[in-house]
Formats: structure tokens, C-alpha cells, sequence
């Protein structure tokens, strides 16, 4: 998986709300995640906390932009959520998948949040 900096999405994430209302669920994406123990719940909760935008996906290539934010949940996991926008002008976020992150990707949250990784 490769990514790119995205300073556009970076603001947009700066003034997304985090409220139920601001994710686009249906009954696939809602429950998609339940093999990597994650519900909608510990979704929404990654923007309760710092989160990190990894950047516009750009390997594997997707038909929509998809992009790496890397956040901790309600449960203080650490998780990586791959997602793209949606509705009407894009304002709302559509997860596609979370799950627990990877030793880069903890690497990298913690250096952009300044937090020591044990």
C-alpha cells in the first residue's frame, strides 16, 4: 500500500464533525469490519481523539480516491481506517475498512503525534 500527502483532505478532516450523521453506513461497510473486531462505534470514535491522515491512496489503484487515516478508538487501539467521501459534495465519510495497524503505520502515527510507540 502506497500514499501520497493530501493537504486538501487534511483541511477537510480539520472540520469533519465526527457525529453518526457525518459517515456514510450501509448495511455492508457497517458490519464489514466485525472480522477485525471493529464496529461502526470504534469507527466514529477515532475522530473523538488525534487523528493522522496518512495520505490519498495511491497503490492499490481504486476507481474512487481512498485514503489512509490512522486514529485510536474508544478502546485506546490503534487503528488504521481506509475510507473515501461521499454524498452530495462529498460531505460525508464512507469507511471502507478498519482494522488494528501495522507496525509502519503505528511507527509513523506516533511521529506525527510526537507519542513514543513501545
Amino acid at each position: 500500500m502506497r500514499f501520497v500527502p493530501d493537504p486538501e483532505m487534511w483541511e477537510w478532516l480539520m472540520h469533519f464533525g465526527g457525529d453518526s450523521s457525518d459517515f456514510d453506513w450501509d448495511h455492508g461497510n457497517r458490519f464489514k469490519n466485525l472480522k477485525h473486531e471493529v464496529a461502526a462505534e470504534d469507527v466514529e470514535s477515532l475522530f473523538e481523539n488525534d487523528i493522522v491522515l496518512g495520505g490519498l491512496l495511491i497503490e492499490p489503484v481504486h476507481e474512487e480516491r481512498r485514503w489512509l487515516i490512522l486514529g485510536i478508538d474508544q478502546y485506546d487501539r490503534k487503528l488504521t481506517l481506509i475510507a473515501t467521501r461521499r454524498g452530495e459534495a462529498d460531505e460525508r465519510l464512507r469507511p471502507i475498512s478498519c482494522r488494528t495497524m501495522r507496525k509502519k503505520e503505528k511507527e509513523y502515527y506516533a511521529a506525527a503525534t510526537s507519542k513514543t510507540e513501545p
